[in-house]
């Protein structure tokens, strides 16, 4: 859609009809299920690859949520659509995210690959199918007829709602009725790695039936070879190894940090573009090198040469740059300690963990400084009729002045409540009743002269008995808030392509620590629907410097200029911060601003 000024509030306005159609109809009761449908398993099982686009399968910079589909039809069945929605955890839309496999109101494309299996006097071979290469734009035309014991993996391209903390419902439509499943979501911390069921780091499958996997099609521009996840570490492998940047861990997605000649090797893209570098990967054919460039700074990297370039000046290494199982891996201490930064290593038996922190050649100190380590909890134990534990965040820092409340399942509004003390530790005593209670809390944390209010549901949020008693500890880990975007085109240029929410990029750099008091980190996301309306959302709150992009694919990125919605002129970049929502739109706390074309 291309956005005016005039456009803004009904385009907004019809995204969210829009929502609200679709949750009325995915959403609906009392619909009798189709016999011999059955979801027998269905997974959220990492986020390590970018196979699908937002409308066709198609790799598009975001990586996708992988999930994995157990079908079992007890005959020949027509499937009309597959719908995959974000939720709660009762199953009911929160509008974070939809994806389809046909095209209905809103929503992106949900890309199916069916894994086929063969038996053959040679062994057992698999083939993988895809379903739909893009939506289909009839919405009466079937995804397919299948039949019997099915596997099938999900892909949705990453909107910027795609976590661990999301609950996922999906929905198989047929002409008879449709099945859902129950909400799901990621069981673990959700990591960019993980171990694919289908080859989707380095294969996407073909888009013909007849044919077998295909590899991706190598990009327009030299890339550093880009393999399939790394095997797990063994003894002999070396220790395994966390790096963290300013007390951030590093997720690497292709391949593990290793220990090689005495120095750690980590991939390439990963640390040039966390230390701010803009990389680059040349390849002559007889010389292969990594490039980073920022702010007046230039590392070379030759592949398999001790020797490097910092600003066009040859510098020794212990260790060269090497490509090993397909990664580009490179000395982790060269490329930091060249950029400015320091860095410490400590090893424990079969685990080490390296730090890497502002340097004396920074030109800006870590805002936060390191907090205290984390006092251990007093270990608990069970009593009737008592209930009691602590209140932490996720360093393990108590958390003083909490209100926790247990809810009594038997009697509506009959809650008992608690105060935390010094020590984040509470204890209620229940009445000695047959019922049974739910635990909860609430926690106002002052952050720039606002107060803020949070929800906590216990780690393990489970009834209890007051006759047995229990220990409900909390954990104060998530505080994110959302922005509004407003694209104000007034003076649009013709020539350019139309604009999509999903193609604006926002980085948004912490101004200070967050509200939890920790640092933070840059976040650059994409647009897309958010509760109410359009934007970014799962942003933690803090005050944030942003700025913007417009990235249309097929086109040179446009700086965008950004404002706070209604206020000032537009600039390059803007300071921000969150506040409660004024209207009725979202619950969430609340930023909005404007974009436009310089």
């Amino acid at each position: 859609m291309k956005f005016n000024k005039q456009m803004q509030i009904s385009v907004l306005s019809l995204l969210l009809a829009g929502c609200l159609a679709f949750n009325g109809y995915a959403g609906a009761f009392g619909e009798t299920p189709p016999v011999g449908v059955q979801i027998k398993e269905f997974n959220l099982l990492d986020t390590a690859s970018d196979v699908v686009g937002s409308a066709d399968f198609t790799p598009e910079g975001n990586k996708d949520g992988h999930f994995m589909l157990q079908l079992s039809l007890a005959q020949k069945t027509t499937i009309n659509a597959v719908v995959l929605r974000s939720t709660d955890d009762y199953g009911k839309d929160n509008y974070q995210g939809v994806w389809r496999t046909n095209r209905v109101t809103t929503g992106w494309l949900l890309g199916m690959v069916q894994d086929k299996t063969f038996t053959t006097a040679n062994g057992t071979t698999h083939e993988y199918i895809i379903v739909n290469p893009g939506f289909r734009k009839d919405v009466k035309e079937p995804v397919g007829y299948f039949e019997g014991e099915l596997t099938f993996d999900l892909y949705a391209s990453d909107n910027g709602t795609i976590k661990e903390t999301q609950y996922y419902v999906l929905e198989i439509e047929t002409p008879q009725g449709t099945v859902s499943s129950k909400p799901i979501k990621y069981k673990k911390p959700m990591t960019s790695g993980g171990t694919p069921t289908s080859p989707e780091s380095t294969q996407v499958p073909s888009q013909s039936p007849s044919t077998s996997p295909a590899p991706v099609p190598a990009p327009s521009t030299p890339q550093a070879p880009t393999p399939a996840p790394a095997p797990s570490p063994t003894p002999a492998d070396g220790p395994a190894i966390q790096v963290f940047f300013k007390r951030q861990e590093l997720q690497f997605d292709s391949a593990r940090p290793i220990l090689k000649d005495g120095s750690t090797l980590v991939p390439f893209r990963k640390l040039f573009e966390t230390l701010g570098f803009t990389v680059k990967w040349e390849d002559t054919g007889t010389v292969k090198q990594a490039i980073g460039t920022k702010d007046g700074l230039t590392i070379e990297l030759t592949i398999n040469s001790t020797t490097a370039k910092v600003n066009g000046n040859p510098v020794s290494m212990d260790i060269p740059a090497q490509i090993i199982n397909g990664s580009t891996l490179v000395p982790l201490r060269f490329v930091a300690e060249n950029s400015g930064y320091q860095v410490s290593f400590s090893s424990s038996g079969t685990a080490a963990t390296i730090q890497i922190e502002e340097g004396g050649v920074a030109s800006t100190p870590d805002p936060a400084p390191a907090p205290e380590p984390a006092p251990a909890p007093a270990t608990e134990e069970v009593e009737p009729f008592i209930v009691k534990g602590y209140v932490r965040d996720a360093k393990g820092h108590p958390q003083q002045g909490v209100t926790v409340f247990a809810d009594n399942t038997l009697l509506y509004d009959s809650n008992i409540l608690a105060v935390t003390d010094d020590s984040g530790h509470y204890v209620i005593e229940l009445p000695q009743m047959a019922t049974s209670w739910r635990m909860g809390a609430d926690f106002t944390k002052s952050f720039n002269g606002k107060e803020f209010t949070f929800h906590l549901n216990a780690d393990v949020d489970q009834p209890l008995t007051g006759s047995k008693g229990a220990v409900r500890n909390f954990t104060w880990n998530t505080f994110n808030g959302q922005i509004y975007i407003y694209p104000n085109f007034s003076t649009f240029d013709k020539s350019l392509p139309e604009f999509n929410m999903s193609d604006l990029e926002m980085t948004l750099t912490p101004v200070g620590p967050l509200i939890d008091g920790n640092p933070g980190q840059t976040i650059v996301k994409r647009g897309g629907p958010v509760q109410g309306g359009g934007g970014v959302d799962g942003i933690p709150i803090g005050r944030y410097k942003a700025s913007a992009r417009w990235v249309p694919e097929g086109h040179a990125p446009i700086p965008l200029q950004v404002r706070v919605s209604y206020t000032g002129k537009y600039a390059d970049s803007v300071e921000f911060e969150f506040a409660p929502p004024k209207g009725v739109s979202t619950s969430n706390y609340l930023s909005e601003l404007e974009v436009q074309i310089p």
